[in-house]
């Protein structure tokens, strides 16, 4: 009898515990996404595999507005020590989902693929039990669960949804400072007007600072300041004008130089109250000082040869006088800006994976020509010099000034796509100064080491100065603390 008694006492015991147990499992739809973290996760990233999944949601009633093929992510608990198979606790699709007891109801073989209990490549003849053979991407434990792995922001690598963010590449380097949203940023180049990288002999430091506050709880998530307001100043580079050797030694040299004075930045975006995805940038970078006449130091500037068909001449009274030797022309970037309409659009604003941004206005680019000349002075009066001067001048014959002369040249249009469901990777084309600039980058290690490529190529013919046909690609750190 007390055998007996016993039996029932344990058969009690262990229904209860599974029916608590199985309880719990489907209590996941709802469980606080923070106790989720402890769980193993993972995004599936196989085209068959998330589409055999999103036609199965499909089927079984959820609706498409639901359901988003390229956001489909596995819970489940660790794998058994037994087969080391994983047991998938919940399935989610888009925002629709299913637990344990429906996937073993509807979804038995998928489920049989996502726990690597079964093959899914036939012709993966090496295949293990407790293997995954398909494409995913494996979500760190100590990251919350989300619906989805996008962000309302507008640049992946300035994230204002995170406290402190750092940011390193060949091309940016970008620092965020606390909870005060003030950012600071070292750029390589002037993409806004095409010359990528070195090309155009220019480095920038700029201080992005908030100045009015979005207050509308519907709208401040995306865009969490109306109006941000940017300063700096530019500062010239050596990097590109010898690349015979060392790291740069594939990519061409550059001829374009910044202003040796340096150039003071302004700008600011003013997002519509009303509708703040769209607002207008302004941005402008001019020279500190006019510079006409000045020595410099050769090897620290990049330029391009005389042409035969001008008569360089002085405009003073040394003209014929051979104490100067006119020996290049040094082109000098000099005042850049944009006047830009923008408009942000996120495909799903509850679930910000899938981000364009539209901009359209004018966009101007001054690039002046200085003649760099050799002075020879004789301090003693017997006709041979003694100091010999290297200087520039724009006070001269046969020098140009580019800017722009025609509607080609004011036109700015860009387009910027990003995608964070599965890879975060971006691309954008962009039409200024008749130039054709192009940007990607894609992840190499989840989503702290990318890779970045731009791409520039003039759509008119080119000036001296410019490069035909310019790319490079750079690492990028990207470490984000919430």
């Amino acid at each position: 009898m007390k055998k007996i008694i016993l039996v029932i006492s344990l058969f009690l015991v262990s229904v209860s515990y599974s029916l608590a147990k199985q309880e719990y499992i489907d209590s996941l739809k709802t469980i606080d996404p923070e106790l989720r973290k402890y769980f193993p996760r993972w995004k599936v990233c196989e085209p068959d595999l998330q589409y055999q999944i999103y036609q199965a949601f499909q089927m079984l009633g959820f609706s498409q507005e639901q359901l988003d093929m390229q956001s489909i992510e596995v819970l489940a608990s660790p794998k058994s020590i037994r087969d080391r198979v994983y047991e998938v606790l919940l399935l989610n699709c888009g925002s629709a989902s299913l637990n344990s007891r429906e996937l073993d109801r509807e979804l038995k073989t998928i489920v049989g693929y996502l726990s690597g209990s079964d093959r899914y490549n036939r012709f993966n003849r090496e295949w293990q039990k407790g293997e995954r053979d398909y494409c995913y991407v494996e979500i760190p434990p100590e990251t919350p669960v989300r619906a989805d792995q996008g962000a309302a922001i507008r640049d992946y690598f300035a994230p204002t949804n995170k406290r402190q963010a750092l940011t390193m590449s060949l091309f940016d380097q970008t620092l965020k400072i606390g909870a005060t949203d003030f950012w600071i940023q070292n750029k390589t180049g002037n993409d806004q007007i095409g010359y990528p990288y070195y090309t155009a002999g220019e480095s920038k430091v700029i201080l992005k600072r908030p100045l009015y506050v979005n207050n509308d709880p519907a709208t401040n998530k995306n865009t969490p300041y109306l109006i941000n307001a940017y300063l700096g100043g530019t500062y010239r580079i050596t990097t590109g004008l010898s690349n015979s050797n060392g790291m740069f030694s594939w990519l061409p040299e550059r001829s374009l130089n910044t202003d040796p004075g340096g150039k003071l930045i302004f700008g600011m975006d003013v997002h519509m109250p009303f509708h703040p995805e769209a607002g207008i940038h302004v941005n402008i970078e001019a020279p500190i000082n006019t510079t006409d006449e000045s020595g410099i130091d050769l090897e620290k500037f990049g330029q391009t040869m005389l042409r035969p068909s001008v008569d360089f001449r002085r405009n003073d009274i040394r003209n014929g006088d051979p104490t100067y030797v006119a020996t290049g022309v040094l082109p000098i970037l000099q005042t850049t800006g944009q006047v830009t309409a923008f408009y942000n659009l996120w495909l799903n604003k509850r679930k910000a994976e899938n981000y364009f941004r539209f901009d359209l206005g004018i966009s101007y680019a001054e690039i002046r020509e200085y003649m760099y000349y050799t002075e020879n002075v004789d301090l003693t009066g017997d006709d041979v010099p003694e100091l010999v001067y290297d200087k520039m001048t724009t006070n001269a014959e046969g020098l140009n000034l580019y800017h722009p002369d025609e509607f080609a040249d004011w036109l700015f249009a860009k387009v910027e796509y990003r995608n964070q469901a599965v890879f975060p990777f971006s691309l954008s084309l962009q039409y200024s100064n008749q130039i054709m600039l192009a940007r990607a980058y894609m992840p190499l290690f989840g989503d702290w080491l990318l890779l970045e490529a731009k791409y520039a190529t003039p759509l008119r013919d080119a000036y001296e100065f410019e490069v035909e046909n310019f790319f490079i690609i750079s690492p990028v750190i990207r470490i984000a603390i919430d």
